[in-house]
């Protein structure tokens, strides 16, 4: 066992070493521009005058931009100096700047790739974009050292030099909000705090209500569907009150709850808030403790009634992430592709009135209605 333990040791740090090796070898484009420092000299490949070895790598990384934070696979173009060589004879600045447009390419096409991996909404793997974009550049090389007679022609290498970097300029580095289509329907809830304020003449007999305000909400294109509920405390009732025969006796707590079906349709919709008005239907209701059965235990009594809702809710999105990674999606537990996601979180903000159907005395009784509450949606990305 200790032997076993030493060797995995070693076996663990001399990954380790090899990993900072490589990455001290290496030259990243964004290193700077070649040099003939990056070349070792041979002179026997003969007619091959010189050789670029590149290739690219990726790895999850994320950045952000303003509340956006952009999850995704980040791509990086190297050389080896190790395997890219030169021959002495034509150690010279037109062959630098012949292998020089080819490593530019290279990074064009690199850009291309994070630009497909960035939107693939088709969920590609990455090997197999990667593969496309790495045949593209060696295409390219193909054809730069065929015209310029590997960098000899040198009017043809600054046409291609001239060609590359006005492509470079007109895909710049990435770093900037990719675009992003939501698909048609997403699906969020929230949680928080809420409250009801009675108005009319139920304000003469029963406090507000404070509580647990939650819900879930689907959005189907441009319209949000909310269902939503409050479960609260009030506080105890103002007087006394006959109810269907049961008396209410001023001075005892009182509880309820709320719970409606609302349509919204935004109005705003920015990448810091959203604002949408809504209206709907649904069931409020409040009791009190009116007195003991034979065995002791409470005996309570409800007043509820449909009640119809309008108002408005503002979103205020402190945090939005775009997660560019490819989730796997299954369907019906067997695995259909990749599917990339969007989710919005926010701070709710409520405040809606209402008008429920209540008994005698309270009557069809008005609410002013508010509510606090951290909110999440997602949804895949098309």
């Amino acid at each position: 066992m200790k032997r076993f333990l030493l060797l995995a040791t070693a076996l663990l740090t001399a990954a380790a070493l090899s990993a900072q090796d490589f990455d001290s070898a290496i030259k990243r484009w964004s290193d700077g521009p070649l040099t003939w420092d990056d070349f070792s000299s041979y002179s026997g490949g003969y007619p091959i005058i010189s050789s670029l070895e590149y290739s690219w790598r990726g790895q999850q990384a994320s950045f952000k931009t303003g509340n956006l934070k952009v999850l995704r696979t980040q791509t990086e173009l190297y050389m080896n100096p190790i395997a890219s060589w030169v021959n002495p004879d034509y150690k010279n600045p037109e062959t630098l700047l012949y292998q020089q447009v080819a490593f530019d390419n290279a990074e064009l096409c690199r850009r291309q790739l994070q630009n497909e991996l960035d939107n693939n909404t088709k969920g590609h793997s990455v090997s197999e974009l990667s593969q496309f974009y790495y045949s593209k550049a060696d295409r390219f090389i193909t054809r730069l050292r065929e015209e310029t007679d590997q960098g000899r022609d040198t009017a043809m290498v600054r046409f291609f030099d001239a060609q590359v970097k006005e492509q470079l300029e007109a895909l710049p580095v990435e770093g900037q909000e990719p675009a992003f289509q939501k698909a048609n329907w997403g699906i969020g809830m929230h949680f928080g705090y809420g409250n009801e304020f009675r108005l009319g003449s139920a304000a003469n007999y029963l406090r507000p209500l404070h509580g647990i305000h939650w819900g879930f909400d689907v959005s189907i294109k441009k319209v949000n569907i909310y269902w939503h509920m409050l479960l609260a405390q009030g506080g105890k009732t103002r007087q006394d009150f006959q109810h269907d025969g049961a008396l209410w006796q001023a001075g005892k707590r009182q509880s309820g709850g709320t719970m409606d079906f609302d349509l919204a349709v935004p109005v705003i919709d920015g990448p810091w808030i959203k604002l949408s008005p809504f209206a709907g239907a649904g069931f409020g209701f409040v009791d009190t403790v009116i007195g003991q059965d034979e065995n002791g235990k409470n005996v309570t009594d409800g007043i509820g009634g449909l009640r119809l809702v309008a108002g408005v809710s503002v979103d205020i999105k402190y945090l939005r992430v775009l997660d560019l990674t490819g989730n796997p999606v299954f369907y019906y537990g067997a695995y259909v592709g990749n599917s990339n996601r969007y989710r919005e979180n926010s701070i709710r903000l409520l405040a809606y009135a209402a008008r429920t159907n209540t008994d005698v005395p309270l009557g069809p009784s008005w609410s002013l209605n508010f509510g606090l509450a951290y909110n999440i949606h997602a949804w895949n990305v098309r």
